[in-house]
């Protein structure tokens, strides 16, 4: 949980989702069926993501109008990728997610270039869970706009996101599902690296099934059922609450759930 004085605000996962991959790796999980059906069941999970994305309470109007869609090993994998091939450099407000300058202060130290400044916002915000100020203003923009908090979101409004370049979205913090590493990504432009990949279907397949088999569960079930938790979680240990199920804030800045929701669960199951 510790990198260099950093805490992370990592998602635990809830009762409902650990039944239902047990249900999947019991009675779903086929390897050769993996195998034989890959591109089916790719093309299954893309077309039915943004339909369940919109369920939640945060909704995003234009995802479909994006030509290129690809299905990524989270958005952390997105992101080195996207930078180099396109050669971005991410233009971030302050409180960003670390991962955009850690990668572009690497990858200039390695003699990449990256000579296309790009806006970069989290929406929901990664430090506070809800809008910030600069993200009407940056959606206007051809820019690149992370939306791994979305899922688990009280945030209640629909975002227009035409008029950017890439979305990129995770399942890590809807389903607590980090160390699956499966996410999508919308571009206006193609990724070469991702097609050739695309081409072969070479993916996390059994990410992409488990995933469809979780998206029975809604966008916002898990939120509206445990906000009441996360709220007494952050009245106990003198924290504010936020629109997220993972974020509180302390002093005004993002401070982590994570111990406060494994003491929780820890005593819910004994």
């Amino acid at each position: 949980m510790y990198h260099n004085g950093y805490i992370e605000t990592l998602p635990v996962q809830l009762p409902e989702v650990t039944d239902r991959i047990k249900d999947y790796f019991a009675n779903y999980y086929n390897h050769n069926a993996l195998t034989v059906n890959k591109k089916k069941i790719c093309d299954d999970f893309k077309s039915k993501f943004i339909p369940w994305l919109n369920q939640g309470h945060i909704k995003f109007k234009g995802l479909e109008e994006f030509p290129y869609v690809y299905i990524v090993n989270g958005v952390s994998e997105f992101i080195p990728t996207v930078m180099v091939e396109h050669s971005l450099r991410p233009i971030c407000v302050e409180g960003e997610f670390k991962g955009y300058p850690a990668y572009a202060r690497e990858l200039l130290k390695s003699g990449v270039k990256l000579d296309n400044k790009i806006d970069v916002i989290s929406l929901p915000f990664c430090q506070s869970g809800d809008v910030h100020p600069n993200t009407c203003h940056i959606l206007e923009k051809p820019s690149l706009i992370d939306i791994a908090w979305a899922g688990n979101s009280g945030v209640k409004e629909t975002f227009d996101v035409s008029k950017v370049k890439y979305v990129a979205f995770s399942f890590s913090k809807c389903f607590g599902v980090q160390y699956y590493r499966i996410g999508i990504a919308y571009s206006k432009v193609p990724i070469n690296l991702f097609e050739l990949s695309a081409g072969y279907t070479y993916v996390n397949m059994v990410g992409v099934d488990l995933m469809r088999h979780l998206m029975s569960i809604p966008p916002n079930y898990l939120y509206d059922k445990y906000k009441h938790i996360a709220d007494k979680l952050c009245k106990d240990n003198g924290i504010e609450s936020t629109k997220h199920l993972w974020i509180g804030l302390k002093e005004g800045k993002r401070h982590s759930l994570l111990e406060y929701w494994m003491k929780y669960l820890n005593e819910k199951i004994k």
